[in-house]
């Protein structure tokens, strides 16, 4: 599970390496069907802040044919999650460079104020809060709804 995770941040990273900035939110939430190869199923959704519109479209689209996925664009994902990982977009960029052998050097193109959130709501891995943290990133659980008296 852990590459369905890394696969959808990483390569958003690679398609915005060069995008210029504007003020928009926007998502894509995902259900990858993985029951055909013997997994589960997943439903996340990821959201991306301070990148223009392209940005979403470029990975809001099927995964590929290992994985069937049902891709749907959203101004924002929605609050009944289990699990938020909140990363820099700049952050993901240096880790890929870094996997790449790249030099560490910032896109000037990608503003300091731009985020991927990683939500997820169903099958999410064991170890997604340690996956989120060894990517530089922060791990939310989601806090239980209170009770009516």
């Amino acid at each position: 599970m852990k590459s369905v995770f890394v696969l959808a941040v990483f390569g958003l990273g690679l398609a915005v390496l060069f995008m210029p900035s504007s003020g928009s939110a926007q998502a894509c939430k995902q259900t990858l069907d993985m029951t055909p190869n013997g997994g589960p199923k997943v439903v996340q959704c990821h959201e991306v802040t301070d990148m223009p519109q392209s940005t979403i479209t470029a990975m809001c689209r099927p995964a590929g044919a290992q994985v069937r996925t049902v891709p749907e664009r959203l101004e924002k994902c929605p609050a009944a999650y289990v699990g938020l990982c909140i990363t820099p977009l700049r952050t993901i960029q240096a880790n890929l460079r870094r996997m790449q052998g790249l030099p560490d050097a910032p896109d000037p193109n990608v503003p300091e104020t731009a985020l991927i959130k990683a939500y997820f709501y169903e099958g999410m891995p064991a170890n997604a809060s340690e996956a989120c943290a060894r990517g530089g990133g922060k791990w939310t659980t989601a806090k239980a709804p209170a009770k009516k008296r």
